[in-house]
């Protein structure tokens, strides 16, 4: 899913919103295993440590959990959160220098950016650059063709809701691009990669809960909807690891 025209805002959104408030619901202790998780598959599919780059590392803490894993790590993030114990570029991908330095790094994770970029494809390409010859990414993106987003979409039109669960160009999280596991396999094709592995993951149920019968009925219908589309192949979230091919 690809809105063509689009309109492109010409400041940082990110930049209305502080970072409690924008990453309140940010377990760090979760992040910085999922950081040590990652680094030990890159380590296992590369056969080696090296430098890893997060792109929208937000405040660090997924590359802390790199660092544990013996991984020299930098970020790159449009908005500056703070203080990090890590070396953070305050740039956009568009114009960071540090994905300009062709082959610096072994790994570069994209989790929960592809669907924020306007020209994916493009962005890609500039990873496909900063990477080494073998070089391995990893990317998570929500899944249009889950069953979450279906139904949570149909739902919405039968309540006459004005609104999708899937796209949000002009409010947080500010998604803008839509994959399915056909369509993200071909954006990797054309920036050049070669998918190691593609597989659909279960999201939680991030909804605010709402008081009343009618919205306690709409938190188990989620919850069940988020477990039979994990189990029937068609879970709310991608994940993928591809080597620069």
């Amino acid at each position: 899913m690809y809105p063509r025209p689009f309109l492109i805002p010409q400041g940082n959104p990110y930049e209305a919103h502080d970072a409690d408030g924008y990453f309140h619901d940010k377990d760090t202790a979760a992040k910085h295993r999922e950081g040590r998780q990652l680094a030990k598959r890159a380590t296992a599919i590369l056969g080696r440590e090296g430098r890893v780059l997060e792109i929208g590392c937000g405040r660090g803490e997924l590359l802390l959990g790199a660092i544990d894993e013996g991984w020299q790590a930098e970020g790159v993030d449009a908005t500056d959160w703070g203080a990090s114990d890590v070396s953070i570029e305050h740039a956009t991908v568009e114009t960071s220098t540090r994905l300009g330095q062709r082959g610096r790094y072994d790994f570069i994770i994209m989790a929960a950016i592809l669907e924020h970029l306007y020209d994916p494809v493009a962005v890609l390409r500039r990873v496909h650059h900063a990477l080494v010859q073998d070089g391995l990414i990893f990317i998570d993106v929500p899944n249009e063709c889950g069953l979450w987003t279906r139904v949570g979409n149909a739902y919405n039109r039968v309540r006459g809701r004005g609104w999708a669960i899937n796209l949000s160009p002009t409010f947080a999280p500010y998604h803008v691009v839509g994959f399915c596991p056909k369509s993200l396999r071909r954006t990797l094709a054309r920036a050049s990669f070669a998918v190691n592995s593609l597989q659909t993951e279960r999201y939680q149920n991030a909804l605010p809960r709402e008081r009343g019968a009618v919205a306690a009925l709409e938190h188990v219908a989620a919850n069940a909807t988020l477990a039979l589309g994990q189990k029937i192949g068609m879970g709310a979230g991608l994940t993928c690891w591809a080597r620069r091919a």
